[in-house]
């Protein structure tokens, strides 16, 4: 497929504040694939101009010429409008972009505006300086540019200024701006190259024969309607034969249309024949309102577009020619895309935010930018295309690696792999190997260089992965595939050893001895991994029978620890795997074997210790033949004793296997003195053995506790700060005890009992700190339990003095008269006073009590519990008059209170119930009536007739339970009320009982 170049349409020079620009209108029409020969009405209408009629011929001659390539963008197509760009040139695509906020670019811009404008190189320079990458001197930011040969042959970008005829021409006013702002660009780009330490430039169409070289600027004069668009801009210039496939045409178009706009080809190819490097003419525009931006530099991002940037393969590409990972002077949210910021700010004047996208002097081993297109490398640009014409390579900024393998490996046998790091200065690295397969043994796996060997068994390609860190941190990681050459086969050897002897084996009738088969390749004498293997045993009598069988090892071996016997013959047979055939039977190992002596050694450094200590004890384990032929016991159980003074009894103090080489050490734990002796148990092929004791000495330590109290009197609930130190004291050395308990109480005077507060633990020097909250005064003691390496220990930190808080407590009640069984809500503070100061009492117990008018003894009425604020509010249910209290009392730490008074009056409950609610003219009923509190009270009976007036009927005193009973004779019929009313008393207030209505009959 043609590469097609695709139009970026940049209408924003998009600055730092475009990370919050709203999504641009995205004209989509014809994605896909670029418009095949047809008719014309199949062509593309864009931005107004109906493009039918395009040359098809001059598209499938460019299809043809350039069907090779092989870009990598996943669609290869446009990602907005297919454009025809005329004759022999591949249809482009379009892509609009909005204006960034503030910037209106359909508003005419005036030439005094114009000329205040600085362009990007001030920003750049300032913007490499803060980010580690200085500006030499030669780095200016005038109006020359870099002077490269003679100013016209090579691949060049041509600056020119574009504008329509019957429009005032500001060319001559213009050019030391024009001229300032494409020195900006070069800057951006050179600044830029800097970051990774290269050099790179703009290489521009210049004045030759000057020490500072001016750019050429052009004043090219379009048709009228010629800039209207990006496409019909690029057609009046070709008819004026600007047409070059070696020049980039940098556009200052005194129009208001746009902001900016690019073509660029879908190409990531590595090579200088990239479609972005040459092989057409490329074009790049920006209109008034976008001219010589400080922020932000238009021109260069739509410069850098015609050389290749941003491919839809690279890393953090966008949806449309751009970049993801801010901060960065190509990347902004161009469609539905998620911006990250891995740089800060200062980056924005720059390019590539983090060198893997498109543009880096050193490009990471094996990254995107080493292996696909970067814009670094373009000729346009001094030290691109072959790094020549005053650039340089550039120096590594990232760490880097690579990796290769030495393939296709035969399965089973080793083969080599290497990693090449790239460190930048000062720094260095190491790497870590891994293999997707589990089963593939690595020889030097933290090397620059190892071996691989996987199983012979193996067919498919492994995964060979190098991690490398660098001292700063950094990681790195590439990998490889190792493939297996499995077609011709190989013959292997098998050779058998008993305990690494070959021929005749002399042993201990018993004992379990390695036998080792080992696995070679025939050809090239190197041990083989995964081939199936036999150990086979047998006598001159019997046939062999396997002794065990496994797997060959990456040393090509297989090992069995078979008992021995006199007579017996070791050999091995080996299984088919992968490319290696069974090996031939090789020779046998005979085996003389007789019943062993057996010893045990036992050696100590050092036969002093103190208690607790551990001691370093070692030996050897050996069993001999009666021709004198000794070889070790592996494996075998060793236990220490220790007869311990004043016991006859020995005990176990460890207990320790050997090893291969019959070899063995123990660390004990020492507690007391008296000699230790090594035992060796009866095993196969050895019986018992017993070494010679050694005699240890060892002495108790005596611990040493410090501990002092940060105050000796405090109040109630404050805390106390208890520290200290605990050490071990050997003789006078003293040494801290680490992670060791130390608890903290306090005795009451006149007791003997200590009441824990509370328990440390000892740091890794031995120092502690407990805060405790004593509650009763007396003295403050520490204590170190006892350990069996180390004695207890106690010490008095001295006296403590608990002193009790004062309360102070204030009452408010709801009412001052309740009716019999009502509630009154009592609220308050309480505070408390310690040390001159006063704070709210939070958590404390409030009780509320009625002081009765008779003078009886206090009646708690009601209970609860202050805040945080040490208000409290109680529900009191108050039976008779008095005054209502709130005290604090007997409350732990606190001193008791009591608040002022509150008078509250409560009124009699009284009831009436009448016998009957029809009783008849002259008939005697009752009316039962009940008071509560007091039980003696003077009672009467009221009547109302019609309702009318209440009037007294009957009078009597209530008797011991609190009731009366009227009895009542009505005289008349009709409607008629019975209440009954309560004299006030010492107890209670007057009340009167719900009215009963009767009606006489």
């Amino acid at each position: 497929m043609t590469p097609s170049p695709s139009v970026r349409r940049h209408r924003a020079p998009l600055g730092r504040s475009h990370v919050v620009a709203a999504l641009g209108v995205l004209l989509a029409v014809g994605l896909g694939a670029p418009p095949a020969a047809g008719p014309a009405e199949d062509a593309v209408a864009v931005a107004g101009h109906d493009l039918a009629g395009h040359d098809h011929a001059a598209h499938e001659h460019a299809a043809h010429e350039h069907a090779a390539i092989d870009h990598a963008a996943a669609d290869g197509g446009c990602h907005g409008e297919w454009v025809d760009l005329g004759p022999g040139i591949p249809p482009a695509c379009a892509h609009a972009d909005p204006p960034p906020p503030g910037v209106d670019v359909t508003a005419p811009v005036s030439t005094a505006e114009a000329l205040s404008r600085d362009g990007a190189g001030e920003a750049a320079v300032e913007a490499a300086d803060g980010l580690g990458a200085p500006s030499p001197v030669e780095v200016a930011t005038t109006s020359t540019v870099t002077c490269d040969g003679d100013g016209t042959s090579g691949y060049r970008t041509q600056a020119m200024y574009v504008v329509e005829v019957g429009t005032a021409n500001r060319y001559a006013a213009l050019l030391p701006s024009l001229r300032t702002w494409a020195a900006g660009v070069g800057t951006v780009l050179n600044r830029s190259a800097a970051l990774t330490g290269g050099v790179r430039d703009v290489r521009f169409v210049h004045e030759p024969g000057t020490a500072d070289c001016q750019p050429v600027v052009l004043n090219v004069t379009v048709p009228a309607g010629a800039l209207a668009s990006f496409d019909s801009s690029i057609r009046a210039l070709q008819a004026q034969g600007y047409t070059d496939p070696t020049r980039k045409y940098l556009m200052w178009t005194d129009a208001t249309v746009l902001c900016g706009v690019a073509t660029m080809y879908p190409d990531d190819r590595a090579g200088q024949d990239n479609a972005n490097n040459g092989r057409y003419a490329q074009y790049a525009r920006t209109d008034a309102g976008c001219w010589g931006r400080s922020d932000h530099s238009t021109e260069a991002h739509e410069l850098v577009h015609t050389l290749g940037a941003v491919q839809s393969t690279a890393p953090h590409r966008s949806a449309a020619g751009h970049c993801t990972d801010e901060y960065d002077l190509m990347c902004y949210r161009d469609g539905s895309v998620v911006l990250t910021y891995p740089c800060p700010p200062e980056n924005e004047p720059l390019l590539d935010c983090g060198s893997d996208d498109y543009f880096s002097t050193f490009p990471v081993a094996g990254s995107y930018l080493d292996t696909r297109w970067n814009a670094a490398d373009s000729r346009f640009l001094v030290g691109g295309g072959d790094g020549t014409d005053g650039g340089q390579a550039g120096l590594p900024t990232r760490l880097g690696v690579s990796v290769q393998a030495n393939g296709p490996a035969v399965p089973g046998l080793p083969t080599q792999a290497s990693t090449t790091l790239q460190l930048p200065e000062g720094r260095t690295a190491g790497v870590q190997w891994k293999s997707s397969r589990a089963d593939c043994v690595l020889g030097t796996p933290t090397e620059v260089q190892t071996t691989v060997t996987c199983p012979a068994a193996t067919t498919t390609a492994v995964t060979l992965t190098v991690l490398a860190t660098d001292s700063t941190g950094q990681t790195a990681t590439a990998a490889t595939p190792l493939t297996f050459a499995t077609g011709a086969r190989r013959a292997v050897t098998v050779e058998v050893d008993v305990a690494g002897g070959t021929g005749t084996h002399t042993g201990c009738a018993g004992a379990p001895t390695p036998v080792t088969a080992t696995v070679r390749d025939a050809g090239s004498g190197l041990p083989v991994l995964g081939v199936g293997t036999d150990v086979l045993r047998r006598t001159a009598t019997t046939t062999a029978v396997a002794a065990g069988t496994g797997t060959t090892k990456a040393a090509g071996s297989v090992t069995v620890r078979p008992a021995l016997a006199d007579g017996q013959l070791f050999g091995a047979r080996t299984r088919a795997a992968g490319p290696f055939d069974p090996a031939p039977a090789p020779a046998e190992v005979l085996v003389r074997a007789a019943a062993c002596t057996a010893a045990v050694t036992l050696q100590a450094p050092a036969t002093a210790a103190w208690a607790g200590d551990t001691l370093s004890l070692s030996g050897t384990a050996v069993r001999t033949t009666s021709t004198g032929v000794s070889s070790p016991v592996a494996n075998g159980s060793v236990s220490l004793l220790q007869t311990q003074a004043g016991s006859t009894t020995p005990r176990t103090i460890g207990t320790v296997r050997t090893d291969a080489d019959g070899a063995w050490t123990a660390s004990p734990v020492l507690l007391a003195s008296g000699p230790v002796r090594a035992r060796l148990a009866a095993g196969p092929g050895n019986p018992v053995a017993e070494s010679a004791p050694v005699a240890l000495t060892v002495t108790p330590s005596v611990t040493r506790l410090a501990a002092t109290a940060s105050s000796a009197r405090t109040l109630y609930g404050r805390t106390v700060t208890v520290s200290g130190t605990l050490q071990r004291d050997e003789g006078g050395e003293l040494s801290p005890l680490a992670s060791s308990r130390v608890q903290v109480g306090v005795v009451r005077a006149g007791t003997t009992t200590l009441t824990s507060l509370g328990t440390a633990t000892t740091s890794a020097t031995g120092t502690w700190s407990l805060a405790v909250k004593p509650l009763v005064s007396g003295t403050l003691v520490a204590t170190s339990a006892a350990t069996p390496a180390q004695p207890a220990a106690r010490t008095e930190v001295g006296p403590v003095e608990v002193t009790s808080w004062a309360t102070a407590t204030t009452l408010t009640t709801s009412t001052a008269a309740v009716a019999q069984g009502g509630t009154v809500t009592a609220t308050g503070r309480v505070t408390r006073t310690g040390d001159g100061a006063t704070q709210a009492a939070p958590s404390l117990p409030v009780k509320v009590f009625l002081r009765p008018a008779t003078g009886s003894a206090e009646v708690l009425v009601g209970s609860g519990t202050t805040r945080a604020d040490g208000t409290f509010t109680v529900a009191a249910r108050p039976k008779e008059n008095g005054a209502l209290v709130a005290r604090v009392v007997a409350v732990p730490g606190h001193q008791d209170s009591v608040s002022a008074a509150s008078a509250v009056a409560v009124a009699a409950g009284v009831t009436a119930v009448p016998s009957t609610r029809s009783p008849r003219v002259g008939v005697a009923f009752t009316v039962r009536t009940a008071v509560t509190v007091p039980q003696a009270a003077t009672v009467r009976l009221e009547r109302s007739v019609a309702g009318g007036a209440w009037t007294q009927v009957q009078q009597t005193t209530t008797g011991p339970t609190g009731t009366a009973t009227f009895t009542v004779t009505a005289g008349s019929t009709g409607a008629v009320s019975y209440r009954v009313r309560v004299d006030a008393t010492a107890r209670n207030t007057a009340a009167t009982s719900t009215a009963a209505a009767l009606t006489v009959g």
